[in-house]
């Protein structure tokens, strides 16, 4: 239930209770001014409860104001300055829901002053309440039990709006980091998709073969070259060659990009696959960072001359 629905039922309650009392003073005597009071305080009381439903938050103020006013002067005269009463308590009870620590001991404190008042000076203005300790002692203790219980429920209050903006707050920055690894996530994905078109194109769009001159091709390799690619140059070198019926298949690896041990090896297997069909082998474009590298790793081309361009392949060829 929230704060809104325990003030309303308060005030209902408020209501409910002003009139039993008001029905109650008419039945037993209907000429004293507790009459009048009670039924003046439900009247308010209902005004004050229109108010509030309206959205009018001073209301609240207002009833504490009127219900210490209205204890205070309809109260009876024996209850005043000869017997105690629980109804002294109502004030600060209703204090203690509608408003805080403050508005209970003002309204303690002003329904004692109306009460001293009504006790008069024959009386030194003690009333019941203030001129036995016993009784005293007891309405402070009750009052001070509001108090208390009052601050534990502020602090309970504190702790939990606190408790929740920390929440709100580790909600919103999950959120965000949320949001941000999405973000992360489709940006991978999209370069992933682009990486993968490209792969794609340059698989069609990759040349296995092109004829130099009769019985001669050339292979060129552009791009990375892994075991995969690899192998499948091959089978379409192979292809290639066997249909064209080359004698001579020029492989250059100008273009390559990552001429290392592996590459070397995938292109050592392609030349045995070309010459095991009868063609002879020649590499060219192997650059000077390239031949370090195959140095390196002691990977030779057994059976394949090497040439710096493709066309000197060529003009070898023609020369035999």
């Amino acid at each position: 239930m929230g704060r809104r629905q325990i003030v309303t039922a308060l005030l209902i309650a408020q209501v409910a209770g002003a009139t039993v009392v008001a029905i109650g003073q008419m039945l037993k005597d209907m000429r004293e001014p507790a009459f009048a009071i009670s039924v003046a305080a439900t009247l308010l009381s209902l005004g004050i409860l229109g108010a509030y439903q309206r959205g009018w938050e001073a209301a609240l103020a207002v009833n504490i104001v009127a219900v210490t006013v209205a204890v205070g002067l309809g109260t009876p005269e024996k209850f005043v300055r000869e017997y105690s009463a629980l109804v002294v308590l109502v004030p600060p009870a209703v204090a203690q829901v509608l408003a805080g620590r403050r508005w209970i001991i003002g309204s303690t404190l002003g329904l004692l002053a109306i009460l001293a008042l009504r006790a008069g000076p024959e009386a030194r203005f003690l009333s019941a309440y203030t001129n036995d300790l016993r009784t005293f002692g007891s309405f402070a203790l009750v009052v001070s039990c509001m108090l208390l219980s009052r601050l534990v429920a502020d602090t309970a209050l504190r702790a939990a709006t606190a408790n929740g903006a920390r929440a709100e707050e580790a909600l919103r920055r999950a959120d965000a980091q949320a949001r941000a690894l999405r973000a992360q996530a489709e940006t991978l994905r999209e370069q992933n998709a682009r990486q993968q078109r490209l792969l794609e194109l340059v698989a069609r769009l990759e040349t296995p073969a092109i004829a130099l001159a009769e019985g001669v091709l050339l292979a060129p390799i552009v791009g990375p070259v892994d075991d995969g690619r690899a192998e499948d140059l091959v089978g379409r070198l192979v292809r290639r060659a066997n249909e064209q019926r080359a004698r001579l298949v020029v492989l250059d690896v100008a273009g390559a990009s990552n001429v290392d041990a592996d590459a070397a090896r995938a292109l050592g297997r392609a030349v045995e696959a070309l010459r095991l069909i009868g063609c002879q082998v020649a590499i060219s474009g192997i650059s000077a960072a390239t031949a370090s590298a195959l140095a390196e790793s002691q990977v030779s081309f057994n059976g394949a001359v090497t040439v710096r361009t493709p066309r000197e392949a060529l003009e070898r060829e023609r020369a035999l």
